[in-house]
């Protein structure tokens, strides 16, 4: 039945009276804009502000501004001809929203789903997981610290106390292969505290953001022959303990993808503070790379996991890259969201 006939015949109301039970909110246009029927959840998702039986007959535009997708959505559906569209994972009035545009005769429907449950739970499986693997992190940072940390000091002090003792008694070559030895043992003393760094980051803990990725940035820059940089505007305090390890663990992976992958001579790495998010860049001149094109493998599954701590903090992750012209990662987490983050 076309919207016309329903006002001919009486039967708006009825269908307004069946619509509000639906358990979506539903709202019909006419072809230019104009709302025919509405029901109560759309008018509460939209936070409308009329009664339900004022709102035949004004133009929907005038209540989308607050939600730029849709506005821009709904309006190309009448400026540019009538195409269905879905948005999902809108957020407005402290809910999260999935909206679908679809045709009808002599108009449009909009139907409106809450999907702010269904975004919690997957957010508390997300802070679950990862809260698994930084405790996972934690545990092997510590073994690593307080169990191979002492044997290898052990082993060394005895090797230079055999070195000691010999003198120059041994042949040469045996005090030889006790000095590259204990030079191994120091090698790999670095290395164990440069992977245990990594695993669970002090300075991370004890000074903030800002700190841990200028120490990572000017590790990786005096340890790799590319150029990487770290800048930073408007971060003057500290954050949330979670928020601030979810984006470290970003730019790990980030850089640890750039650094295998790029070729770049230079990465620079930007945290941004606005009014309302944090925003971190990644930045590489390197050659690019499709995104459609990601194989299954530690590459793309590097980037899943951006995608899901960039979720469980309640933000976005962007990738820009293409062939040829570099990468530029961006994760944007409104600062609002931290609030409903738990602390490891």
């Amino acid at each position: 039945m076309r919207i016309e006939e329903l006002h001919i015949s009486g039967k708006t109301e009825f269908f307004s009276s069946i619509l509000d039970g639906a358990p979506f909110g539903i709202i019909v246009l006419d072809l230019v804009g104009e709302i025919q029927i509405v029901n109560y959840l759309a008018r509460q998702y939209l936070e409308l502000p009329y009664e339900l039986k004022d709102l035949p007959g004004k133009n929907i535009m005038e209540f989308v501004s607050e939600i730029p997708q849709i506005e821009e959505a709904i309006g190309n559906c009448f400026t540019r001809g009538r195409k269905p569209f879905n948005l999902e994972t809108i957020p407005f009035g402290g809910n999260y929203l999935n909206f679908k545009g679809r045709l009808i005769p002599d108009g449009y429907l909009v139907i409106i789903e809450n999907i702010t449950r269904l975004k919690e739970i997957e957010t508390d499986t997300l802070h679950a997981m990862i809260e698994g693997q930084e405790l996972e992190r934690k545990r092997l940072a510590k073994d690593i610290h307080d169990g191979l940390g002492p044997v290898l000091s052990t082993v060394k002090l005895n090797l230079e106390g055999t070195l000691t003792e010999l003198g120059g008694k041994a042949p040469h070559d045996s005090i030889t292969n006790l000095q590259t030895a204990i030079q191994l043992i120091d090698s790999m003393a670095m290395e164990m505290r440069t992977i245990s760094h990594s695993l669970m980051p002090r300075v991370l803990e004890d000074f903030g953001l800002v700190d841990a990725l200028e120490s990572l940035c000017n590790r990786l820059d005096n340890t790799n022959r590319i150029k990487v940089s770290f800048i930073h505007s408007g971060v003057n305090e500290r954050f949330d303990k979670l928020l601030e390890l979810g984006l470290y663990r970003i730019s790990q992976e980030l850089l640890n993808n750039a650094l295998k992958h790029s070729r770049a001579q230079s990465i620079l790495i930007q945290l941004i503070h606005r009014a309302d998010s944090l925003m971190l860049m990644v930045e590489d001149d390197g050659i690019g790379f499709n995104p459609e094109d990601i194989p299954d493998d530690d590459e793309g599954i590097g980037l899943q996991n951006i995608e899901s701590r960039a979720k469980a903090l309640g933000g976005d992750f962007f990738l820009d890259a293409a062939e040829g012209r570099g990468v530029i990662a961006t994760i944007e987490i409104p600062l609002n969201a931290e609030d409903d983050t738990d602390e490891l």
